[in-house]
């Protein structure tokens, strides 16, 4: 019995380890699927932000409200608490980052 103590340890280490992988497996699934939306050129996980590129043609015609009451609906289970729409225009042109709208899903799934 007491020769088998390191392999609690080492399953008490390993166990976070791998529920961390699977949530990166989820999140990367998550923004594969935001990034196969036409209307969405890039997409990635920042600290606590979702960092959405809109398509520079589409992005002065996007309903951004509507877009992001769609995806505040799955900031819990993604881990984000904010979403900010980049002018992915500027970028390409001057290679200036700026944020064209943001949105707080905690204000919006109250």
């Amino acid at each position: 019995m007491r020769s088998h103590w390191w392999a609690w340890v080492f399953v008490a280490l390993l166990l976070p380890a791998m529920q961390s992988q699977a949530i990166t497996k989820s999140q990367k699934a998550f923004l594969e699927r935001i990034k196969s939306i036409s209307t969405i050129d890039d997409a990635y996980l920042s600290e606590q932000a979702l960092v959405i590129w809109p398509s520079p043609d589409l992005q002065s015609t996007l309903d951004y409200a509507s877009m992001s009451d769609m995806l505040c609906t799955e900031y819990k289970t993604y881990g984000y608490l904010v979403i900010w729409y980049m002018d992915s225009s500027k970028y390409r042109q001057d290679k200036e980052m700026e944020m064209l709208q943001s949105a707080n899903c905690l204000e919006l799934t109250e």
